[in-house]
């Protein structure tokens, strides 16, 4: 009998998902990411965040929205600001996510920040260059109502220029999505 109820939520929820995805659809979406102690990686943030460790406090902010042009694929975009101790990051998205059987979220895309100042760090003047990445991100997407859901999900940044950063960022991301 478990199973049956089990077998119905989740048939439920795939429907309530799908209706959620169809072409004409919008969705906004606000997040954060577990950070670790790179502090490279929040040139990739499109959300909220606050890290502090060794006198160096970054806070993030941002959001990305979407538009389905076609059922359960949506076109992405998303900005955020990033505020290092020592320069400030804008931070632009670009890209495509599929929900894959209505309710796992599958996004690439192409993520790449500006220098917003000229760094002033040891008492000198330098140049940041600008950092840019091709992200790859899957995760589920928990609806807590016809157009609310939470998504947890993973992203891997690849990053593209080797004069910024030439490692990759692996980031466990926390997703509310509203849809309409």
């Amino acid at each position: 009998m478990r199973k049956i109820y089990l077998l119905i939520i989740t048939a439920f929820i795939s429907i309530a998902a799908y209706s959620q995805t169809e072409v004409g659809t919008w969705q906004f979406e606000v997040g954060t990411s577990a950070f670790g102690e790179n502090t490279i990686k929040h040139g990739t943030s499109t959300g909220f965040n606050l890290f502090s460790t060794d006198g160096t406090t970054i806070f993030s902010i941002g959001a990305e929205g979407g538009y389905f042009f076609q059922d359960n694929t949506a076109i992405k975009f998303g900005l955020g600001y990033t505020d290092l101790d020592f320069t400030n990051f804008l931070t632009y998205k670009l890209g495509f996510k599929h929900y894959a059987g209505g309710n796992v979220p599958i996004q690439i895309d192409l993520t790449g920040a500006t220098n917003e100042d000229q760094d002033t760090f040891g008492g000198g003047t330098i140049d940041t260059p600008d950092p840019l990445w091709l992200g790859f991100q899957v995760g589920y997407a928990a609806f807590f109502s016809d157009n609310v859901a939470f998504e947890p999900t993973i992203r891997y940044n690849a990053s593209l220029n080797k004069d910024f950063t030439d490692e990759g960022i692996l980031e466990l991301k926390f997703n509310f999505v509203i849809f309409f």
